[in-house]
């Protein structure tokens, strides 16, 4: 639970993440906006992240056993269950955007392969991702594997593409400049694959604040104003022009996170 100091209201957040450093600092920015929103205390919101870098599924842990108050993360029924999820498309739909990593030599081929041969084609994906169900429930090829193997797997042509979210793309390829990796430029997946902040079930009061606080950010303006002027979602709007959108269906999404993508239909966005 945040601890209330003397002259502060102390939230803590994970550690920063150096390989999409800009990402990360928005959502830090996003959740200190929403708690400032709704200040009415006249104590002033302070972020403090986790001394010690860790995996999504470590931070919710984290989160479970009250070391951290919030943490983001990709939502899924399971984590729903075990975390109060706050409804609100924290990247407003961006993540489901997937562009193809792939190797040089493959660029050609996949400017002209019909719908039935990328079905054939190979995908690459980490193990236990819930990217894997939803690309496998629309008949697509996935081979599961370490992080630390999937760039591998493109590169030495064992597997065909890695379709990655259009926020972390670039990022992934600045830390690996050895790979002879590439992004494919014609086609792009979208599936709904909503990030919400998730907060500890001991603690609802810090979840409708911050819920409160995204509705109120929204409605004035200073959401949107804040994510338009973010590196990665300027070069995310760029990489997906003009590209052929494969929509997918998704069957891990439950009741609730339905609802939220009615409910902002208007602040996702369409490509």
């Amino acid at each position: 639970m945040p601890v209330r100091a003397e002259k502060f209201y102390t939230v803590r957040v994970p550690a920063e993440v150096f390989e999409a450093k800009d990402i990360y600092v928005y959502f830090v920015e996003v959740l200190k906006l929403a708690l400032d929103k709704t200040n009415t205390n006249n104590l002033p919101v302070r972020i403090v992240p986790d001394p010690f870098n860790a995996s999504q599924d470590r931070t919710l842990r984290q989160v479970r056993e009250g070391s951290t108050d919030v943490t983001w993360a990709v939502a899924s029924e399971e984590r729903e269950r075990e975390h109060l999820a706050v409804y609100f498309p924290l990247a407003r739909g961006l993540l489901g955007y997937r562009v193809f990593l792939v190797h040089p030599d493959d660029q050609q081929r996949f400017g002209t392969i019909t719908p039935a041969q990328l079905k054939q084609s190979l995908s690459v994906q980490g193990i236990g991702w819930p990217d894997t169900d939803i690309m496998r429930f629309n008949g697509y090829r996935v081979e599961e594997a370490p992080m630390t193997m999937m760039f591998k797997l493109i590169e030495s042509k064992m597997a065909d593409y890695f379709p990655r979210s259009v926020m972390e793309v670039e990022y992934e390829l600045a830390s690996r400049p050895s790979y002879q990796l590439v992004i494919e430029p014609h086609l792009a997946f979208y599936y709904p694959s909503p990030m919400y902040f998730f907060v500890n079930k001991q603690n609802r009061s810090l979840a409708k604040r911050i819920k409160r606080g995204l509705d109120l950010a929204l409605a004035d303006g200073s959401l949107i104003a804040l994510y338009n002027k973010q590196p990665f979602a300027q070069s995310a709007n760029k990489m997906l022009r003009g590209r052929q959108i494969i929509s997918l269906q998704s069957p891990i999404l439950s009741p609730q996170s339905k609802q939220m993508l009615i409910r902002y239909q208007n602040y996702l966005l369409k490509h």
